[in-house]
């Protein structure tokens, strides 16, 4: 075979010439010899010569002995003179080396028997491997030739028979590495292994380890693992050597990893891990690690999707062994790069004017560095011109840089110190010229290193490629990698390098989106804001700066694409084509590398997203299944700023908890530090710690339901993460400030503590993570308001408080809140010891109230003791509070409150207060701080006193005691040992309080029978103070004196002898004089602060009884926020919907979906779509959210410590205003707090109203909703009295029930809703007669009926509506006819309009359009109904259509005959005599016992009609089973045959009268039970009930008769009498006696009044009527109505003679093109202008806007692209959109952009204007992305009509879409391998057909994707370049006979063609056939034959058809006027 290929260029050696290495576009030229020829000349011409024949000598060799003579010939020569390989190749030498190769084997078989022939054949396959690799080695033009002329499958067919052969697959797999490595040093390396003995393999492996090298032939490699895994050889030496030997070479060198990543080995190696067979360990774990590496380096995401699919075992559980490689692919991401083993270099073309700019430059490079050689520099860099360097940059060995230019002698070092072996970002910006900046700034990953002046460099360059990246110079061994490139011809700003380095070595565009900063992955943002709020910390006078560079940021780098001079990636450049010998972009120069590294995480992306990932936790069954799956979850997000963005969409971390939550038992160390580093722990370096994620960190870390029912150690680890945050880390102050100030941790955490989540030997934890917290941020808000309010509501009993929300949460702890809160209250003390901490909290909060506040009326010992211990912090750190706690009445309602509580505690607590400071040091006399105290002191000895003496419980009794003795010790020692204590005694207050103790202690003994010993202890020590207070000389001699009584009292009572006497003298103490006069004032004194007393008390009280109250609704609204919380997300199924429906993931090929009719309406509102049944269809909406922002800053330039106040400052009258100022915070319960998460982000609730969503016979209870930028219709929702948005099965029924209509609340409940400018109509509309209801008509193609409970809420509903209509251009009042009839295209010469603005007489206008035929027999019907309040909404009042045709027997039916059409001048009841006469016969007789007469018990039209015929079809399925009371009706009742239907209403006596509904001429598919229902067996004939018998004429097809009956109602006879027809049921006839036509009383409008009927069962009774009989249509017409025109041809309009579809044989083409846009500009796409009346053409990759040609979007369309698209207006760009990956694309209307991707995803944008801007006039906005294909979307169509997307794609398939709903509908499917590829597709939006082409065939469908015709393309190609069919369009008209398609194809033909059914064999089910009609051959204005134009764009439009070619010319094809 291979001789076949060989090429004659002997003839290009005729003549010696001397020859050097060149490229195969060069050619020798034979020159005459001179007279003396050079001796190394001479010698190399002799070597050609000799080259050549050697080469002539091996083709013709055919022993093994002459080749093995040439073959050492060639050898020798080629290592004589490298130019040699050029000949050789030249003269097809690997030719003939590949039919050597394949050659040898047979020989082998032959020769086998001669002993000496093994050797030899073995010699002769050496030569030709070292011959192999000599000639490619070292050798850029061989590689190539090799690449791309033998190539791989040349290569393994050449060596298949060797490698199939046992006996010489290991020699030959030896010689393979040989050829590999370019070492034959392997050539026995697979030889003499007999046995797998794996240890013995590896010692050989040793042995070898010196010979590992870079892999040369990429070909050898894959060849060798081929023979080494071949599925029929059982060899496991070979297999495990050869894996191994693959995975040492990746480990061994980069390169080598670039190399096998790129060979397919994947799929391979994945499918040997995971087949059935089971691997042995050792090969198994080599394995494994090799598919690590590659998978590290690069993954094709068809292979990434098997391996993901294949993880998911069909059992739902996971195969451990590809997750574990799941989760290792999923740590390393390499981005595209180019891998360059120097000497190798990039040389870039030049596209500016200068290659050096005048005007500065920066250059910016990622590179990564292998290995730095020590002996010399390498050239990074470098500006030059041949052989002259004007600018450089070279690579030093200590990893600092050299940096060269023109007008400097010596190089400038620069310090970058550049790592090894990790990607580093460097950035040189050279200033043109010296000023106050140095002209060179060198920056290192964003941070700047250095900077030198430096004399700019001079001189420019005539050279194609100035540029040079990296080192081509002999003598070069750096080893690197460089992922981008840039040159950009301005300096960048200092800010920017920094930003441009945290995109990433993945960012590849040229920084033209406004909004870069969503490629900042997580890490990379939180870099950026700490390094940013370093900034403004630190420069607090540049806050300003920094915010105008956020602003900055977020808009925009500022670099415009005129400046960037290049951009180099191996992703986005388009390399020189040798043969087609383009310049292009660059060039890649000796060893370089292309290295295309499609990571895991993208892989995963393009899949399914974070979704993927998602399902794999969700699916782990233990601890380390789930750690794992997080570690693929999280490691799939890190560094994919797609999947993280995806991940937030879908609200995927609130989900990822709720999942954890089930698993939470299952969390290991593993699994908690794999999720918190990813939350931006860093557990190696705590310090480092920060939070790169809010929004995870929210919903995960703050989750504490999760962590609470984690183990005990994770619950620990959860703990201290919090202090590791904001205590440990360094960036502790970012953190605070910048990440959780605004999380309300201190408040999530007090709620924790209220529930009884955390067990009780957690509680410390919890409360020093509250501490922890609340220290970081001690602010008002944060911290301090949260813990006082939480701590007022709880530390008392508060029982009698607000109403308790235990019904809400069963969770909430009361047993132990007063604990906790004491508790809590420690922790406060504790904070508030720091003096900082004291001085934040005294800023916000009034200390001193606080204080009364916490303390209570009646306090425990614990409080008591921490009010006292915070009194005694104040008072040491505030020398005022003394006197401001005294000016709020404090100490005297301590006085009353502290003896309540007093403990030993306590009395500690207050010593701390008396005695301050000095109390710690016990060398110091006690001093007295704060006489304050001591009334309290008293007062609490008097109460315990008391207590001791009168509580009943001896218990509590000996306790009072225990504390009275305790207190009087402290006293008395005090008393002794403070001079400053004993001066308080001067205050006869005091003194006298200590007098009445004792006084009635005393005496309260002196009265007992009986003395205990503690009595006794407590009388001596009161005795002991009362001396020593008499005996000092401060306490007034009164009060001495009384002292004095008491005591002997007191020594009478213990010593009872009366005779013995006192032992102390009175006199002696008390002296003479008493000083009654002060004690009045004391009195006085005393009366007049007791009443301020009172007042503060009692405020004191309503305050903290206001904060009970308030902090019990918060404990209430944060309950039932959590668990409407966790209700949303539970409810959140779509995400994992998407991955098992059709075109998922993990599919589920067993599950047949269920389909229903989709209440989308298509033109004149017909319903014909399906929609998958699912209970949860997947959404694929884009919520908006910026993933990794810049934040703003606020700085903080204040002192944290403030000035003292002054006690005036302060108001000290407790008024309400202020206490609600101070704690006061309104917690308003959120009635709409149910709906919130349905809103669009930003809107806000305007109206809100219960109505009633009807579909067919069923009502849907829900909401109503009006915001302010969206409409919402929320099913199952209704508002209770109050106004509380509450479950409608939780409802009483009178909130929302409708009289007359089924509740349907067990149905999937839907959430709808439109934007404010989708709203276009609405219509008041009667339900069951009720003039209550409502339907809306939406843009969208949707309708909405509502019924409201009045009136009344339907006239303020409509109000707000109508005023939202005419904000956006509408006119509310159009409803009826603005409807679909009008805003469908009508036929007309230049296009259909749309007819708008309709006042009164637009039902006039609608009936001269129909009697002029412009407009359709079915358009005008659907037109009447819709005027007469009939809708598809409500089945009592549906649509009604007429039967047309009498024929249902003949084979074939027959327009012209009168017998074939129903008589339409009669009504249904009156079409027999016989009929007539019983009408006649009921209404004469009804009429002769005076009841109101009619004709007919039943009606043409009801619910049970309009269900019965649909009842194959859902939701009518359901619907006709609620009428029957939910079963079936009896077989034979049934809709089972059209011509029994028929008969039943025009003939049988007892038969109906009912006409028909519009799906008789629009759906076939309720004609076929496509849901296998059991409808039973009919009686008389036993027959299975299933599909609707069809008249033969139908020919078995359902689409057969649907299209025949349509014909049958367009036809002459009908539009002829179809007047006669509208009179009876909207005219004159209506209710006419005379033409047999009154229906029952109760069907006409106003006969019944429900709201009238109070009685329900009588109201039940009365709605069964009006199911029963009907609902007459509303009469439209007073008068008879006038005929239709049918002068001419009357399928044309009035006065048009001529149309495509009948006269296709009269175009012609215009003699001009209407457009050229060069011969460089094929034509891709026509779009129609109605406004400018004209098509504009669209060349590849732009598009315009329909109607806006001044608007268009624009993507690249090349080999390589950035995936941008941008928005132009006016030729200016609008907007930029990087990473839209677009590829086509389609506006399906004027606001909506559909664009297929090459990540295989479908977007859909929202189009925006704003003419106010000049910047950004038109943005684009995406709202959906659609998964669904496996491959690149190929081509797109969309169709506003029917709400309809079809994307075709490389994978063989066209995707469904709605486009409305942007979800997946079904697939049509051409098959698998490239020439099924779907490259074009089209809608027809009169019908709703889609044409979908490939490579081989054209198929046709209905927009349900039935297939209708299909068309063999397979041999029609005209050329291989083009595929057959290279443009589509269809004839759209409102309605045509005959359909057409046109096709344009490459040799300049348009094919007219149609289908019909007209070969259908007799008697078989009909067979649609395409039929050409006419062939258009298309004018060639070239002269030349070979330049036909390709038709590569066609549109119909009206009667025109226009074509565009690759010529870049439009024209039309026009009929004769």
């Amino acid at each position: 075979m291979f001789r076949t290929l060989f090429t004659p260029l002997s003839s290009r050696f005729s003549l010696p010439s001397p020859l050097s290495p060149r490229s195969t576009s060069q050619q020798i030229e034979p020159v005459d010899a001179p007279d003396e020829i050079d001796p190394e000349d001479f010698a190399r011409d002799v070597l050609v010569e000799l080259m050549r024949n050697a080469t002539e000598r091996l083709k013709t060799a055919e022993t093994l002995a002459e080749r093995i003579e040439v073959l050492t010939e060639i050898h020798k020569i080629m290592l004589q003179d490298a130019c040699t390989k050029d000949v050789f190749r030249e003269m097809d030498g690997f030719l003939v080396l590949m039919s050597v190769l394949s050659t040898i084997h047979p020989q082998f078989t032959q020769e086998v028997q001669a002993e000496s022939a093994g050797p030899q054949l073995l010699e002769s396959t050496r030569l030709v491997f070292l011959i192999l690799s000599e000639s490619l080695h070292q050798h850029n033009a061989n590689v190539e030739y090799f690449q791309t002329h033998v190539g791989l499958e040349s290569f393994k067919h050449a060596t298949h028979a060797l490698i199939t052969d046992k006996r010489t697959v290991k020699q030959t797999a030896s010689f393979l590495a040989c050829l590999a490595l370019h070492d034959f040093a392997w050539a026995r390396f697979f030889l003499h292994m007999s046995s797998a003995d794996y240890a013995q393999m590896d010692r050989k492996f040793q042995d070898f380890a010196a010979h590992l090298g870079v892999i040369h032939v990429p070909e050898a490699v894959r060849v060798l693992y081929d023979a080494a895994t071949l599925p029929a050889r059982e060899d496991r030496v070979l297999r495990y050597m050869g894996t191994r030997l693959l995975e040492r070479l990746a480990l061994h060198k980069h390169r080598n990893q670039c190399v096998l990543s790129s060979l397919g080995l994947v799929r391979s190696l994945f499918e040997r891990l995971s087949g059935p067979t089971e691997l042995p360990k050792p090969e198994r774990q080599i394995v494994q690690k090799l598919l690590r590496r590659l998978l590290d380096h690069n993954v094709q995401t068809e292979d990434a999707r098997v391996m993901f699919e294949f993880a998911v075992r069909p059992d739902d559980t996971l195969n451990p062994d590809l997750l574990e490689v799941l989760r290792a692919g999923m740590k390393t991401k390499w981005p595209d790069h180019f891998s360059l083993e120097s000497p190798a270099a990039i040389r870039v073309s030049r596209n500016a004017s200068r290659a050096v700019p005048s005007t500065g430059f920066t250059f910016m490079i990622w590179l990564w560095i292998e290995q730095v050689p020590r002996d010399r520099i390498h050239n990074l860099f470098s500006i030059s011109n041949g052989d002259q360097e004007y600018f450089s940059l070279k690579l030093r060995p200590d990893g600092n840089l050299d940096c060269a230019s023109t007008g400097n002698k010596e190089p400038a070092v620069l310090k970058a110190r550049l790592a090894k072996g990790r990607w580093t970002h460097v950035t040189l910006v050279h200033y043109p010229h010296r000023g106050s900046k140095p002209t060179i700034r060198l920056f290192v990953d964003g941070t700047m290193t250095d900077s030198v002046q430096w004399v700019y460099p001079r001189g420019d360059t005539t050279v194609d490629r100035p540029y040079t990246i990296g080192d081509s110079t002999d003598g070069a061994s750096l080893n690197w990698c460089m992922a981008s490139a840039y040159l950009i011809c301005v300096p960048l700003p200092d800010e920017l390098p920094r930003i441009i380095h945290d995109l990433g070595p993945r960012y590849v565009s040229r920084f033209q989106a406004s909004d870069i900063v969503r490629f900042l992955t997580y890490e990379a943002a939180t870099a950026l804001n700490i390094n940013l709020h370093a900034r403004a910390e630190q420069a607090k006078g540049s806050a300003a700066e920094v915010k105008n560079l956020i602003n900055s940021f977020k808009n925009g780098l500022g670099i415009t694409e005129t400046t960037l001079i290049f951009a180099i990636s191996s992703a986005t450049t388009l390399f020189e084509n040798k043969e087609m010998g383009d310049l292009n972009d660059a060039a890649l120069d000796k060893d370089v590398f292309v290295a295309r590294c499609n990571g895991l995480d993208l892989a995963m992306w393009e899949i399914g997203g974070a979704a993927v990932a998602l399902r794999l936790v969700q699916i782990a069954g233990n601890s380390h299944e789930l750690s794992r799956a997080l570690g693929v979850l999280t490691d799939g997000l890190r560094n994919s700023w797609q999947n993280s963005e995806d991940m937030e969409q879908l609200r995927g971390y609130d989900i990822l908890c709720h999942i954890l939550r089930s698993k939470s038992l299952l969390i290991n160390t593993t699994g908690f530090e794999t999720l918190f580093e990813f939350l931006g722990m860093n557990f190696r370096n705590p310090d480092y710690s920060t939070v790169t994620n809010t929004v995870a960190y929210r919903a995960i870390a703050l989750d504490f339901q999760l962590w609470a029912h984690t183990r005990e150690e994770i619950q620990l680890m959860h703990f201290e993460h919090f202090a590791t945050l904001l205590d440990t880390s360094r960036h502790k102050r970012f953190n605070i400030k910048q990440r959780l100030s605004k999380m309300g941790i201190v408040k999530r955490l007090l709620f924790v503590l209220q529930t009884n989540l955390y067990p009780a030997d957690m509680m410390p934890f919890l409360l020093e993570t509250i501490r922890v917290v609340a220290e970081a941020h001690f602010s008002i808000d944060d911290a301090i308001r949260p813990i006082v309010s939480y701590l007022a509501a709880n530390l008392h009993d508060s029982s009698h408080g607000a109403s308790s929300p235990r019904s809400v949460i069963s969770r909430i702890d009361y047993v132990n809140a007063q604990y906790k809160a004491e508790q809590v209250l420690k922790m406060l003390v504790g904070v508030l010891d720091n003096t900082t901490m004291f001085n934040k909290f005294t800023a916000c909060l009034p200390l001193t109230r606080i204080c009364l506040l916490l303390l209570g009326d009646r306090p425990t010992p614990v409080t008591a003791n921490f009010v006292l211990r915070m009194i005694s912090t104040a008072l040491g750190i505030s020398t005022s509070f003394s006197r401001k706690f005294e000016l709020v009445s404090g100490w005297n309602i301590l006085k009353l409150v502290l003896p309540y509580g007093w403990d030993a505690t306590v009395q500690d607590a207050a010593w701390d207060v008396l005695l301050g400071r000095s109390r710690d040091k016990r060398e110091i006399v006690p001093h007295v701080v704060c006489p304050h105290i001591v009334p309290s002191i008293f007062s609490s000895l008097k109460m315990s006193l008391d207590m001791s003496r009168i509580m009943e419980d001896a218990d509590a009794r000996a306790t009072a005691t225990t504390n009275a003795e305790h207190l009087l010790e402290a006293l008395i020692e005090t008393h002794s040992a403070s001079p400053t204590f004993r001066e308080v005694f001067r205050s006869n207050t005091i003194t006298q309080q200590f007098i009445e103790a004792y006084k009635m202690y005393s005496s309260s003994v002196a009265q007992s029978y009986e003395i205990d010993e503690g009595t006794v202890r407590v009388l001596e020590k009161l005795s002991h103070l009362g001396l020593s207070i008499a005996l000092d000389n401060a306490v007034a001699s009164n009060l001495k004196q009384e002292i004095m009584n008491v005591l002997q009292s007191v020594e009478a009572v213990l010593n009872p002898r009366s005779t013995q006497e006192t032992s102390v003298d009175a006199a002696a103490i008390v002296g003479t004089k008493g000083r009654r006069r002060r004690m009045a004032s004391v009195r006085l004194s005393m009366q007049l602060g007791e009443s301020a007393v009172k007042r503060s008390i009692i405020r004191i009280h309503e305050w903290r009884k206001s904060v009970i109250i308030t902090e019990k609704k918060r404990l209430r609204k944060t309950a039932l926020d959590l668990r409407e919380h966790n209700r949303q997300i539970a409810a959140l199924t779509d995400w994992s919907t998407v991955l098992t429906t059709e075109r998922g993931l993990w599919a589920r090929p067993d599950i047949k979906p269920s389909w229903r009719l989709d209440e989308t309406e298509g033109p004149y509102r017909v319903r014909k779509k399906l929609q998958q049944d699912d209970e949860k269809m997947p959404n694929s909406k884009v919520d908006h959210q910026q993933i990794a922002d810049v934040q703003d800053f606020d700085v903080d330039t204040q002192s944290i410590m403030q000035l003292e106040v002054p006690p005036w400052s302060e108001s000290y009258e407790l008024s309400a205003t202020e206490q609600d100022d101070q704690l006061g915070e309104e917690i308003v319960d959120d009635k709409h707090r149910r709906v919130r998460h349905e809103l669009e982000p930003g809107d806000i609730i305007d109206a809100v109203k219960t109505v009633a969503r009807i579909s067919g016979v069923d009502s849907s209870p829900g909401l109503l909703i009006i915001g302010r930028s969206h409409l919402y219709l929320l099913d199952g929702l209704v508002e209770n009295d109050d106004g509380e948005v509450i479950e409608a099965q939780d409802a009483p029924r009178k909130l929302f029930f409708v009289p007359g209509s089924v509740m349907d609340l067990e149905h999937h409940q839907r959430a709808q809703r439109w934007s404010h400018d989708q709203i276009m109509s609405l219509s008041d509309r009667t339900f069951l007669f009720r003039d209550v209801a409502l339907e809306l008509y939406f843009r969208d193609s949707r309708s909405l009926l509502v019924v409201f409970v009045d009136r009344k809420q339907r006239r303020e509903m409509t109000g707000r509506l109508t005023s939202i209509i005419r904000s956006f251009g509408g006119d509310p009042g159009s409803a009826g006819l603005m409807k679909s009839p009008f805003t469908g295209k009508l036929s007309g010469r230049f296009g259909g309009k749309y007819l708008n603005g309709f006042g009164s007489d637009e039902l006039s206008i609608a009936q001269r359009k129909w009697q002029s035929r412009e407009i359709s027999n079915f358009t005008y019907l659907s037109i009447l109904n819709q005027v007469s309040g009939r809708t598809p909404s409500d089945a009592t009042q549906y649509p009604v259509f007429p039967w047309v045709l009498s024929d249902y027997t003949s084979e074939k039916l027959d327009f012209f005959s009168t017998d074939t059409f129903r008589d339409l001048s009669l009504p249904m009841g009156a079409l027999t005599e016989g009929r007539q006469e019983a009408a006649r016969s009921r209404y004469e007789n009804l009429m002769s016992v005076e009841e109101k007469p009619f004709h007919y018990g039943t009606h043409f039209s009801s619910s049970m009609i309009v269900c019965h015929f649909l009842i194959r079809m859902e939701p009518f399925t359901h619907m006709f089973k609620t009428l029957q009371g939910g079963d079936w009706d009896l077989p034979d009742r049934l809709f089972v045959d059209i011509k029994r239907a028929y008969t039943s209403a025009s003939q049988d006596i007892r038969g109906d009268v009912r006409e028909l509904i519009p799906e008789f001429f629009s759906c076939p598919e309720f004609l076929e039970n496509s849901q296998n229902l059991d409808f039973g067996v009919q009686q008389n004939t036993g027959e299975k009930i299933h599909d609707v018998k069809l008249p033969p004429w139908a020919k078995h097809d359902p689409l057969l008769f649907i299209i025949m009956h349509r014909k049958a109602l367009e036809s002459d006879f009908v539009s002829e009498h179809l007047p006669t027809w509208i009179d009876l049921i909207w005219g004159c006839k209506q209710a006419d006696a005379d033409s047999y036509n009154v229906f029952h009383p109760l069907s006409y409008e106003g006969a019944i009044d429900l709201d009238a009927i109070t009685d329900d069962l009588e109201r039940e009774a009365t709605v069964g009527i009006i199911h029963n009989f009907g609902q007459t249509p509303r009469k439209i017409f007073a008068t008879p109505h006038p005929p239709r025109n049918m002068h001419g041809n009357s399928a044309l309009p009035l006065g048009q003679i001529y149309g495509i579809a009948e006269d296709y044989h009269l175009l012609t083409q215009g003699s001009r093109p209407l457009k050229d846009l060069g011969p460089e500009m094929p034509i891709k796409r026509l779009v129609l202008d109605l406004i400018g009346q004209q098509v504009i053409p669209c060349a590849e990759g732009t598009l315009c806007v329909t109607s806006r040609p001044h608007e268009s979007v624009v993507w690249d369309t090349g080999a390589v692209s950035t995936g941008t698209l941008k928005v132009v207006v006016d030729r200016r760009v609008s907007q930029v959109i990087e990473s839209a990956f677009c590829c086509c694309a389609t506006f399906a209307d004027t606001d909506t952009l559909v664009t297929g991707s090459t990540d295989n995803m479908v977007r859909l944008w929202h189009v925006s204007r704003n003419d106010r801007s000049r910047e950004q006039p038109v943005s684009l906005t995406l709202t959906h992305l659609m998964r669904g294909h496996t491959a690149r979307v190929t081509c797109i169509a969309a169709s506003r009509a029917w709400s309809l997307i079809v994307s075709g794609s490389q994978d063989g398939s066209a995707a469904l879409w709605d486009l409305n709903r942007g979800v997946y509908t079904r697939s049509i499917w051409h098959g698998t391998g490239s020439a099924t590829d779907i490259h074009l597709t089209a809608v027809n939006e009169s019908t709703g057909y889609i044409a979908t082409c490939s490579r081989d065939w054209l198929w046709l469908h209905t927009v349900n994707a039935r297939p209708i015709a299909c068309l063999d393309l397979t041999n029609s190609a005209p050329t291989p370049l083009w595929p057959p069919v290279t443009s589509i369009a269809f004839l759209e008209r409102d309605y045509s006979q005959k359909d057409i398609i046109a096709t344009g194809a490459p040799d300049g033909t348009i094919t007219l063609r149609t289908w019909n059914t007209d070969n259908t064999p007799e008697g078989e089910k009909a067979r649609w056939e395409f039929k050409t009609v006419k062939t258009l051959k298309v004018k060639n204005e070239s002269r030349l034959r070979s330049a036909i134009p390709c038709v590569t764009a066609l549109k119909f439009v009206g009667e025109s058809l226009y074509h565009g070619e690759d010529t870049g010319r439009t024209y039309g094809w026009e009929l004769p006027d």
